[in-house]
């Protein structure tokens, strides 16, 4: 199940896509009787290169994963919580470099916000989710409490939780650990949604604290068609080469959001 799990976002993610075009492309160029098919099939994967490269399509697919959940800037005194659930990124094991350069960008991003909220109320406890990545390597969640020991944060205010292998599973381990009682649910803002959805396909009593925000500073919430067109021109059609992997981390939430459907996990 796993495997046709990632089988199907391979082949129907923007980056899957692009390559079965481009290569299908490549072969049919050099046979003579489909050389023709195949120029027209690399036309079509260079025009849906530049869509992605040159137009706001990431962006927006990502705002409408964000839009949801705004920031939680300050710490919510109802009702009363002690629990603050991290949910982990991607992190490997190199010893002789700092913590800082062993988790992910998003990991770090995720820990950081985390960190933040547990400034705000120094009765809480921080509970951080995530399995083993790489066979014969800690969890990352492991690693997760090496950066947040190293910020000073005290080994008793930590609680890994490293057995779990994917959102539902981070999820399903915590459960054990805090029951129905309300906590706040951090993680990457563009992963919310499906996150939240299981928690309360679980009974849990999530508050959303979403981290590594990347629309909703150009793109509130509550915008016109007008100011989303006054942004675009002020952004230059926010033209980025990180529109691709944005784009693909978006595919895959919204098609992980469906298989969760199919399973029964929201």
């Amino acid at each position: 199940m796993e495997f046709t799990k990632r089988l199907l976002e391979i082949i129907f993610s923007p980056l899957g896509i692009l390559s079965i075009l481009l290569f299908a492309g490549v072969v049919l160029s050099f046979m003579r009787n489909h050389s023709r098919a195949g120029r027209r099939i690399l036309t079509c994967g260079a025009l849906l290169f530049l869509i992605i490269i040159f137009t706001p399509l990431a962006h927006y697919l990502v705002w409408n994963l964000e839009k949801q959940f705004q920031p939680l800037l300050v710490f919510p005194q109802f009702p009363k919580i002690d629990r603050i659930v991290v949910l982990a990124g991607y992190a490997e094991e190199h010893p002789g470099f700092p913590i800082t350069s062993n988790v992910s960008e998003q990991t770090i991003a995720n820990m950081s916000e985390g960190l933040r909220l547990y400034r705000l109320d120094s009765k809480t406890k921080l509970i951080l989710s995530g399995g083993v990545v790489r066979s014969g390597e800690r969890s990352v969640a492991a690693s997760m409490a090496d950066f947040l020991r190293q910020m000073g944060v005290p080994e008793q205010d930590m609680v890994v939780e490293g057995n779990s292998k994917d959102t539902y599973q981070n999820l399903l381990e915590v459960k054990q650990l805090i029951g129905s009682s309300s906590f706040i649910l951090v993680a990457s803002a563009c992963d919310l949604r499906r996150a939240v959805a299981v928690a309360k396909k679980l009974q849990m009593n999530p508050i959303p604290a979403p981290a590594y925000i990347w629309t909703l500073q150009n793109h509130p919430a509550k915008t016109t068609m007008a100011d989303e067109f006054s942004r675009y021109i002020e952004n230059r059609g926010y033209v980025s080469s990180e529109n691709l992997p944005r784009l693909q981390w978006a595919c895959h939430e919204y098609l992980g959001y469906v298989w969760y459907q199919l399973m029964g996990r929201i």
